[in-house]
Parts: C-alpha cells; sequence; structure tokens
C-alpha cells in the first residue's frame, strides 16, 4: 500500500526520545540535532549503549570530494524542472553489499557519489523497520529482483530504523536478525531512531524511499509506502531523473 502509516506516530516520537534519552544517560552519543537527546556528538549512535563513531568517506571511491552546494544541503524533492536539494554525506555502520564477513563498516552517501556514471545511474535509498509488514514485502522483493537491479545500474541502501517493536530503535542484533531472515544481498545499514534521516518524513510511515541523482546526489523523488513491485517503485525515480544533471559535476575523464 503506497500511503502506509500508523496513528501511533505521536506515540512512536516519545518512545524514540525516551529510547534516546537512556542512551544518553549511559554515555551513549547524539546527533544533535533530530531529536535533542544528549551525549557526545557522533554519527550514528551505537544502539547498545556505546558510541560506535563513523569517519572518512568525505569522497568518492575514485578521489572526488562530496558535493557541496553553496546553498547548503536540505530534504526537498525534485519537482519537474525546478532541482530538489542535495542530500547531506550522512554516514552509517552497516553492511556494504551485505557482506557481513567484515564486520560493521562505514556506509557514508559519498560511497555512491558518481558524478560521471561509471558505476550507477540511481541511487535507491529505503527506510525500513522489522516490525513493520510492509518493509518486509518491499525487502523480499528488492532480494529477488538483484539481478535486475546490477542490469539498471541501481544502488540499494536500506537504512533499518526500528526493530521488533515499533518505535524501539534498532540494534546490529536487529540488524542481523533482519538479514538472515530476508538473505539480504545488497547495502543494509542501521540508523537507530532516524538519527540521520529524521524529518525526511513521518517516522511511522514506513517504508521511506527515495531516490538520488548519483552525478550530483540531488533529491529527485521520495515516497512513503511500498508500491507492490520493484519496477513500479523505481520507476517514478527513472522518470524524475534529469536528462541533464540538476547541479554542475566535475568534469569526467
Amino acid at each position: 500500500m503506497k500511503a502506509h502509516s500508523t496513528a501511533a506516530a505521536g506515540a512512536l516520537g516519545v518512545a524514540t526520545l525516551a529510547m534516546l534519552a537512556t542512551f544518553g544517560a549511559l554515555g551513549a552519543c547524539s546527533s544533535g540535532g533530530n531529536h535533542g537527546a544528549p551525549g557526545a556528538a557522533c554519527n550514528p549512535c551505537d544502539p547498545e549503549g556505546g558510541a560506535l563513531a563513523t569517519s572518512g568517506h568525505d569522497a568518492n571511491p575514485y578521489g572526488v570530494a562530496y558535493p557541496s552546494p553553496p546553498g547548503g544541503y536540505g530534504r526537498k524533492a525534485r519537482s519537474g524542472n525546478t532541482p530538489g536539494s542535495v542530500m547531506q554525506n550522512f554516514k552509517f555502520l552497516g553492511y556494504p553489499n551485505g557482506d557481513r564477513s567484515q564486520g560493521l563498516q562505514t556506509i557514508a552517501l559519498a560511497d555512491y557519489y558518481d558524478p560521471c556514471q561509471k558505476s550507477y545511474k540511481l541511487l535507491h535509498l529505503t527506510v525500513a523497520g522489522v516490525w513493520c509488514g510492509p518493509c518486509n514485502q518491499e525487502t523480499d522483493a528488492i532480494v529477488g529482483a538483484k539481478s535486475q537491479l546490477d542490469s539498471e545500474r541501481v544502488a540499494v541502501l536500506q537504512a533499518l530504523d526500528d526493530g521488533k517493536t515499533q518505535g524501539v530503535p534498532a540494534t546490529t542484533s536487529d540488524l542481523d536478525y533482519w538479514m538472515n531472515l530476508h538473505k539480504v544481498n545488497f547495502t543494509e545499514m542501521l540508523d537507530p531512531g532516524l538519527t540521520n534521516l529524521g524529518g525526511f518524513f513521518d517516522a511511522a510511515a514506513i517504508p521511506w524511499n527515495c531516490d538520488l541523482d548519483p552525478r550530483t546526489m540531488e533529491i529527485i523523488d521520495e515516497s512513503t509506502g511500498w508500491a507492490g513491485d520493484v519496477s513500479t517503485e523505481l520507476q517514478a525515480g527513472f522518470n524524475a531523473l534529469p536528462a541533464q544533471p540538476g547541479y554542475p559535476v566535475p568534469a569526467c575523464n
């Protein structure tokens, strides 16, 4: 259902704030913006109660620095010929390409910044919770569409924000459970309590799907809910992808 949401949004916000406050009391960290929880600044927070800092990853794999638009970063999606905001270079902890053999790794949007489209044509970012039925359905569909996504040069990043209980931030154990349950074969990461992505959408309205133009990291399309089919879900992103980038790009070699 494409407009999946719940009347528990208020309760979710209270529960999330309470949980993050507990993390702060345990010496955990705060993103310093989305929830106002106390603690030393870092990004993201270790859901087990201690700080797991992310670092580096400020340039793409070819050494090109992440875009820094004169107008700053934002959350607005493209509308017709009017460019959307460039998304901030958020950093997460997770498993690139679904590979857990190296343990939790820093995953940054900069890793997928591709101004010359050498590897990617579209970057699809989705947020899920273990408790969310449509999120489970969408994840299974993405796993099954791996060959299609690779052929269309679509990079998928999924951020797990809640565990099995709505409003309770996801832990590393939740992430491992989720990956085992769905046999995830794409990049999976943690965003407990929406440390990074809070403010982009109503926290109760998941899955949230967002498409970025990897040439510029412009937000070109976003929606809540699951369309029921991967091709349908991605078509909106491909339709919104401008023929010419909405922002300047470095010269391509």
